[in-house]
């Protein structure tokens, strides 16, 4: 009699047949975190289809403001069985990423809010109404607009006098 895999070696053996980077914390007695960092934005739609045949479930999907090279970082967060998986895609400005609605329903609204903040479009979405902004304000409003982020740290003084000065003309 063969004895069933658990989620941890699930976890394992997927993450590691996808091409990416990868890091893997599993302290003694606790969930394992694991953080893999795509190669391409192609290879999203593979990973995602691995980690669903697993029985992952989509938590949450955080872009960031544009990183200093051109464009952004979109993160998906999953669980499995309390162990908690996040896929990294690195997405350039204005560039497209796959839709990964048709796996994980919920991805919905954070497919929809990232192309409305970023300059990010999502490739194979029937649905790309905006969820907060009018339609005649131009999309990619989170790279234009200071992030609260930002307002909130004393350090960064400069950059934030450097923000509010720029005539909204300029922030279109």
């Amino acid at each position: 009699m063969t004895s069933q895999p658990t989620p941890q070696e699930l976890v394992r053996v997927t993450v590691k047949a996808l091409n990416g980077q990868l890091t893997i914390e599993e302290p003694a007695g606790a969930p394992m975190s694991v953080w893999l960092t795509l190669a391409e934005a192609g290879d999203l739609l593979p990973a995602a289809r691995g980690l669903k045949a697993i029985g992952a479930r989509l938590s949450m999907i955080t872009a960031l403001a544009d990183d200093g090279r051109g464009g952004n970082i979109v993160a998906y967060h999953f669980d499995i069985a309390g162990h908690t998986v996040t896929v990294k895609v690195w997405v350039v400005s204005g560039g497209s990423i796959d839709s990964i609605m048709t796996l994980f329903r919920n991805a919905d609204w954070h497919e929809r809010e990232f192309m409305e903040f970023y300059k990010i479009e999502v490739n194979g979405r029937a649905d790309a109404k905006r969820l907060f902004l009018d339609e005649s304000i131009e999309g990619g409003a989170m790279e234009r607009l200071i992030p609260l982020s930002v307002l909130a740290n004393a350090a960064s003084t400069k950059m934030l006098w450097e923000s509010l000065t720029v005539m909204p003309e300029e922030a279109k």
